[in-house]
């Protein structure tokens, strides 16, 4: 930040002038006022707390009926997904990447699938007259009490059609009974129980020859959501097929957090930083974020090498996986002490009437669990901040509510919906309208038979001077 201010200054200061004690005192104040106001509006006023966090100017956030709508699937055949193959039809999670080729894929955890054909127990949906949609039970007492429906796979991707708008469904192959099995698997998963949730993704380029692969982070957990590690995973473009999963390795043993929450690529081959984004979600602070880098030019294994990567400590980027300090929330946040932000996030680097800010969109989580409602942004001129205040753009309706749509007046949930994990998808930007999705859950698992109990919902955020991204 200071840097790029004491650039500027030098653009437009003469070299004799910064020698200023060679000019007489009268008219070297003249030149400084003119040129004061000449800096402010060619660089922004770079004195001011809102040019050093790059603060975004917003309007509150309002329902996407477009994008609610296209994530409302009942299964292969139905809506936007073709029949012949399977399809999602609820998950969590809801990282998106637009892909080279103009499509954008959608990265979920924990899914719903239904089969084609579809088979009992599967995550098909049915509607009835009043446009109550449920999934038939698969798991009953003594086991599941109440009875409920279980999903199947623990991840799960989704192509949108850039120009079509059809939805491709990638997962893992049947199970012995038929049932769709995670896109991403840990090895020996079958025999550890050990499954992946997802992370954030980016597009690099590999050679000098313009290859390009996707990266996507994978978060290990086991049954009792025990962190064991991340790994990143190669894919190839465009049908995104495995090539490899690399575990992080050189990770200390007293390392707590989890890295892959988001990502961010700045800079063109060759010359480019790759910003990776860590949570630790069990300090006793709050919830708090992390920053790493390192250079995605050394390659995979590389890359996967945490003694490849730096981590920023509050001042500098130094070595050292436990070095590194919160970026939000920490004694030393002056901006945004205190605050407690959701498990996954995201950072994304836009162009708006602030001028370019690195933008991190996230949940309040300082409530207890199950009463988070608030989504937020938070704004930076730099990956590592530091972040401005945050600026609460939508309250979740959903937010405790007991009833989701098609109810009637004597139904109701036998628990509460709760909401989580934001991101953003700035692809889909609409006349400054940025699109961020959240996470519907339900308290109760008796309540995960309705399928609007658990799905992603859409909103826009408008963002004074949003640009979509070239």
């Amino acid at each position: 930040m200071q840097k790029a201010h004491s650039n500027c200054l030098r653009l437009l200061l003469p070299s004799d002038l910064l020698m200023s004690h060679r000019r007489p005192a009268a008219r070297l104040l003249v030149m400084a006022v003119v040129l004061l106001v000449a800096i402010s509006l060619a660089c922004g006023n770079p004195f001011s707390v809102s040019a050093q966090t790059c603060t975004v100017t917003t309007s509150a956030g309002t329902p996407d009926a477009t994008f609610n709508a296209i994530w409302t699937q009942n299964g292969p055949g139905i809506g936007e997904e073709p029949i012949g193959g399977p399809g999602w039809t609820g998950a969590d999670s809801t990282y998106s990447l637009l892909l080279p080729n103009g499509d954008s894929a959608f990265f979920f955890s924990d899914s719903y699938i239904g089969e084609y054909p579809s088979i009992s127990g599967d995550g098909t949906v049915s509607t009835d007259a009043n446009g109550l949609r449920t999934r038939a039970v698969n798991c009953s007492p003594p086991l599941c009490n109440p009875p409920t429906s279980l999903y199947r796979a623990h991840n799960s991707v989704v192509i949108r059609n850039g120009v079509t708008g059809t939805l491709t469904t990638l997962v893992g192959p049947p199970d012995a009974t038929g049932y769709s099995t995670s896109y991403f698997a840990p090895p020996l998963a079958l025999v550890t129980g050990h499954f992946y949730w997802m992370g954030d993704s980016v597009v690099v380029q590999v050679d000098a020859s313009g290859t390009k692969k996707v990266w996507t982070f994978l978060m290990e957990f086991d049954g009792s959501w025990v962190y064991h590690g991340s790994a990143i995973a190669q894919l190839s473009l465009p049908t995104l097929t495995i090539e490899a999963i690399k575990p992080l390795n050189n990770v200390p043993a007293d390392n707590v957090t989890s890295w892959g929450s988001a990502m961010w690529l700045d800079g063109a081959y060759g010359a480019s930083t790759l910003y990776i984004y860590g949570m630790q979600g069990n300090n006793p602070s709050g919830k708090l974020p992390f920053i790493a880098r390192t250079n995605p030019g050394l390659g995979l294994d590389a890359v996967t090498d945490t003694n490849n990567w730096t981590v920023w400590n509050g001042s500098q980027w130094v070595v050292g996986l436990t070095s590194a300090a919160p970026i939000i929330g920490g004694t030393a946040n002056a901006l945004n002490s205190g605050d407690s932000i959701s498990d996954e996030y995201s950072v994304k680097k836009i162009r708006s009437g602030a001028g370019t800010t690195y933008l991190l969109v996230t949940q309040d989580t300082k409530a207890p669990y199950g009463a988070w409602k608030d989504i937020v942004l938070y704004s930076a001129c730099n990956p590592q901040g530091p972040f401005s205040a945050k600026q609460i753009v939508y309250s979740t309706p959903e937010t405790a509510a007991t009833r989701v749509p098609g109810m009637t007046s004597n139904q109701s949930l036998l628990g509460q919906l709760l909401t989580y994990n934001p991101h953003a998808h700035p692809q889909f930007t609409d006349q400054g309208d940025l699109l961020v999705s959240y996470n519907l859950n339900a308290s109760n698992s008796g309540d995960l038979i309705y399928a609007d109990a658990y799905r992603p919902r859409f909103i826009r955020v408008h963002i004074s001077g949003l640009r979509r991204p070239q």
